[in-house]
């Protein structure tokens, strides 16, 4: 399964006064193309998609067009997005019923169950090939604050923070190896990083 991986798209940026809408509109046509020429079956957002939690009406509205415009063009297309410390988690999610439809998953932040503890399941992105079947699975674990990681008790100088960020993407991937079946990837996406986990691998990931 071909992916095509991107992130920090800053949409609604403004550089020393200057707009930015039409330099983005630029690198999203030619993201387009590119996704286009490489047949690629996954496109995985990683973070800061737009520039600040409160984007505007046009930076909005440039996203969802290209989405679009991404699903029309590549029918077979999975779209992944996950939110990085510049996006609002609630607006990024706010729309994933209707990107449902253009097979677009959205991980805002890090959901709950009702009695507070971690939904780990909805961190684990089944990703399909063109024939419609499982072929990878995605981590998906947007920008982590204090309040999103699980309480780790640390002696000395260790921080409970980086504790918990090292024990959530743990208990993800224990999550995802049991899905995974042979021949399919495990691929972590998350604002550090980038993990790929081989169907041979069953171990260390590789960098």
């Amino acid at each position: 399964m071909r992916f095509i991986h991107t992130s920090d798209w800053h949409l609604g940026q403004t550089l020393h006064h200057f707009e930015r809408g039409a330099e983005h509109q630029h690198f999203l046509d030619w993201l387009i193309n590119t996704l286009e020429a490489e047949q690629a079956e996954g496109l995985l957002i990683c973070g800061d998609i737009f520039d600040n939690a409160n984007p505007s009406a046009a930076s909005q509205k440039q996203l969802y067009r290209f989405l679009q415009q991404a699903k029309q063009r590549l029918p077979q297309l999975n779209i992944l997005l996950i939110a990085g410390n510049h996006d609002s988690p609630g607006r990024l999610e706010a729309p994933a019923p209707l990107l449902a439809s253009l097979d677009a998953s959205v991980i805002g932040f890090v959901p709950r169950h009702p009695d507070g503890s971690i939904d780990i399941a909805r961190l684990v992105v089944p990703l399909k090939n063109r024939a419609g079947e499982v072929a990878a699975w995605c981590l998906a674990i947007p920008f982590l604050r204090p309040g999103d990681v699980p309480r780790v008790e640390c002696d000395g100088e260790a921080d409970p923070y980086m504790a918990g960020i090292a024990l959530l993407y743990r208990q993800v991937l224990d999550h995802a190896r049991p899905l995974r079946r042979p021949g399919q990837a495990i691929h972590a996406l998350g604002p550090c990083p980038i993990c790929l986990f081989h169907p041979s691998d069953s171990s260390a990931p590789t960098h």
